[in-house]
């Protein structure tokens, strides 16, 4: 039972942990782009160009942790494997949404 219960801990830290990094990096990334809109017109590119390298390594990182993400919650049961093909197909298709999403966001702050 101990050990049972030390198992669910840990799937409960790592999610939670998840979440809050997931939470702080984008409070710091809207902070970020904020300074980089107040930052001289010299200096600018290159923050913004320190941003864009974050946020591709952001996005590289979002497919280790939802593979991590998966693996913990088929080890805690609530995936059962005949679900993997069906939940991939999922998460890409919201992929695609989210960067179809982002997309129109960073063409609305240009319009700006």
């Amino acid at each position: 039972m101990a050990e049972q219960e030390k198992s669910e801990v840990g799937g409960f830290s790592f999610f939670a942990a998840w979440m809050l990094l997931h939470e702080k990096a984008d409070d710091w990334l809207r902070d970020a782009l904020r300074r980089a809109n107040e930052t001289p017109e010299e200096s600018r590119r290159d923050y913004q160009r320190f941003l864009l390298g974050v946020d591709r390594e952001k996005e590289a990182l979002k497919g280790i942790f939802s593979e991590a993400f998966t693996y913990e919650l088929k080890h805690l049961g609530f995936i059962h494997a005949s679900d993997d093909r069906q939940l991939s197909e999922e998460v890409s298709e919201l992929r695609e949404r989210m960067r179809a999403l982002e997309t129109q966001l960073e063409k609305l702050k240009e319009a700006r």
